[in-house]
């Protein structure tokens, strides 16, 4: 490996997550806000009585003899939330119109402005044959629009753009996503494509329209909820490189824009919108975008922590507030939060072993799976193919392919045969192709259903386990390779431990009392506290700190081993097999024994005793081999029983 000095922490009763965390990127303690003055920030409010009136007022700050101007329905946001990143490319302002007449005050504000060119989204629905006579007779007028708000989504991107590198993707059954990405697309020059964000593919239309505009980089906005993971994937997958940018609200999700997009810039103006409303926002949108500035959601009487902390720490000169008092009250304008301080996060016992980066890796006495075992199905491509329980059909499973794709390189170390390096590689790369992000970190979804004992976990769910596995995938492959990739894949998924439990994110981390723990079946039942997952998620952080010697890497392996003994008592099961889980009560059954993971348990402790030189380990190891041992005799590596020591295809059904 290789490995940096190891760095020694002093022995500590227990940490807090604040403090572990410090200085840790994906799960940091917020940047703290600065003063907030008016000296500081100049704040401006552009509204007026009505949405047409403050669409007018955020026009006025454009100079007459623009090149265009884009109006679309106020009575609807999709069309205009299409045309902001437009409008921004063209320098052009965005106007609102009532479907069945134009407002006077905007055709006030389209003979100020003396555009070029006007261009009318949507169809006659949206904004009839007889708006357009009237605009007609102001300058040029090009209606654009398509079936519906998708397809004139993309007819505005192939009017107005033709080509694209970048593109932003957000739902068209939402706004507040699209506005928070509508700066940041403007910001780069890149159009923002509607998409329905419940379908689990992309159409093909829309494919081909990506591959026609030359895209080769996609950012998401929004959460799962908001585009489903599959489109992610079905994008990477056609070799699109994909970013997902999202919080647990729309007002996170348009502070996470703002953190990608804007941290290392020098914007002229931050904006502020109400996030619970459309019509404000939509003219604000386009020229968030013109300016290269951030768009930030708010409540209307206070700011939420994270664009809070955005705009205290955002370097801009003026402070644009769209819509009035009652849409934005002058609390939130001032950037007043709606909490002092984050909420306060639980810490969790430390023991403070000294991890020795010498000792003899995890799986190097027995490799997760035997690659040469028959029953192992591999496809053209060198991917190992796994088939559904409920349904037989082929489906993802993150954990099988880090499993193999450790055990194959481990093969390739073993004889020099490049097969095997080729089919380690084959399996990071589909880990890589099918990851979803959170905050920047890596996380590897299960898409199908998982029922156990009348309860079911619904897709996507996340396990603690896989993320470990696939962590000691990447590490291992960058230290044979030396290839950048794997580097990046490694510190992405690390990152993932660091994320707490979230009812709308992925996760796999949680402190339960004092206990630290990495949950291997992650979703939307209580969870199990799995003893052999929790332990694979460790053998991962401990290859990362073995590369890394990153100081966050050693709190956790302390914290998660310290659980580790701590529920040994609750494992155990004096004189028969132990239990696969602890979760209380439920967990105490006849039901939850198997005699596979009885073994596992055994072999991992053993491991555990290895890298922290506590023979305490060792002791928990021997109670379970004197409680039950297979029939040919005691489990010892390297000449035990043929046992799947890395593969956990779920609990008992």
């Amino acid at each position: 490996m290789r490995c940096t000095k190891v760095r020694l922490l002093m022995a500590v009763a227990a940490a807090t997550v604040a403090g572990l965390f410090a200085g840790t990127a994906a799960y940091a303690a917020p940047p703290q806000p600065i003063e907030d003055p008016a000296s500081a920030t100049s704040i401006v409010r552009l509204g007026g009585a009505t949405r047409y009136e403050t669409s007018v007022a955020v026009s006025q700050r454009y100079e007459p003899g623009v090149a265009a101007a884009f109006v679309a329905t106020g009575t609807d946001y999709p069309d205009a939330l299409a045309a902001a990143a437009a409008a921004a490319s063209l320098g052009a302002p965005l106007l609102l119109t009532q479907p069945g007449a134009l407002p006077l005050v905007v055709a006030e504000e389209l003979a100020r402005l003396q555009p070029t060119k006007i261009y009318v989204l949507g169809g006659t629905g949206a904004v009839s044959a007889s708006v357009v006579a009237r605009l007609s007779a102001m300058a040029p007028t090009e209606r654009i629009g398509g079936a519906d708000r998708y397809s004139t989504a993309e007819k505005l991107i192939d009017t107005v753009f033709g080509s694209a590198t970048h593109i932003f993707l957000a739902t068209g059954l939402g706004f507040p996503d699209a506005l928070g990405a509508s700066g940041a697309a403007g910001s780069l020059g890149a159009p923002l494509l509607l998409v329905n964000g419940r379908g689990t593919t992309l159409p093909a239309s829309t494919m081909e329209a990506l591959k026609r505009w030359g895209v080769a980089d996609v950012s998401i906005a929004g959460g799962h909820g908001a585009i489903d993971l599959r489109i992610e994937q079905q994008l990477r997958t056609e070799g699109f490189t994909v970013s997902r940018h999202a919080g647990a609200s729309r007002y996170e999700t348009a502070a996470a824009l703002y953190n990608a997009y804007f941290t290392d810039a020098a914007p002229d103006a931050a904006f502020l919108a109400t996030g619970t409303d459309y019509p404000d926002a939509l003219s604000a949108a386009a020229l968030a975008g013109r300016m290269q500035a951030p768009l930030l959601l708010t409540q209307p009487e206070c700011v939420p922590w994270a664009p809070h902390v955005a705009l205290s720490t955002v370097s801009a000169p003026e402070r644009i507030v769209i819509g009035g008092e009652g849409a934005v009250s002058e609390a939130a304008a001032a950037n007043t939060p709606c909490s002092s301080q984050p909420p306060a996060q639980p810490g969790f016992a430390m023991t403070g072993w000294q991890f020795d980066p010498a000792a003899a890796a995890p799986y190097s006495d027995r490799p997760p799976v035997n690659v040469d075992d028959p029953a192992i199905v591999l496809d053209a491509t060198g991917l190992r193919v796994y088939l559904r329980r409920d349904n037989g059909a082929r489906a993802d499973h993150p954990v099988a392919y880090a499993q193999y794709g450790i055990s194959a390189l481990m093969e390739y170390q073993r004889t020099g045969d490049t097969i095997w390096l080729d089919r380690a590689t084959r399996h990071a790369e589909r880990l890589e192709q099918i990851h979803t992000e959170r905050a920047g970190a890596w996380w590897f979804p299960y898409m199908f259903p998982w029922t156990y004992y009348q309860r079911t976990l619904t897709e996507p769910w996340w396990s603690g386990m896989a993320q470990g596995q696939a962590l000691s995938l990447f590490v291992r492959l960058y230290d044979e390779t030396g290839d950048a990739r794997w580097e990046n894949a490694a510190h992405r998924t690390w990152q993932s431990f660091l994320q707490p439990r979230s009812q709308a994110e992925p996760w796999s981390t949680l402190v339960d009392g004092d206990r630290l723990f990495f949950e291997e079946y992650a979703g939307d039942q209580p969870p199990l506290l799995v003893l052999n997952g929790h332990v694979f998620a460790i053998f991962g952080i401990y290859d990362y700190w073995r590369l890394t010697d990153d100081p966050d890497a050693l709190r956790l392996l302390d914290g998660g081993a310290t659980t580790t003994l701590a529920i040994m008592p609750d494992v155990r099961n004096p004189g028969a097999v132990s239990y696969y889980c602890v979760q209380p009560d439920y967990c105490k059954s006849p039901l939850w024994q198997n005699s596979a993971y009885h073994a596992i348990h055994s072999w991992q402790l053993d491991t555990l005793a290895r890298l922290t030189h506590d023979e305490s380990f060792s002791e928990w190891a021997d109670l379970l081999r004197d409680d039950w041992t297979p029939a040919a005799g005691r489990f010892s590596a390297p000449d035990e029983p043929s046992l799947p020591l890395g593969w956990d295809d779920g609990p008992p059904q």
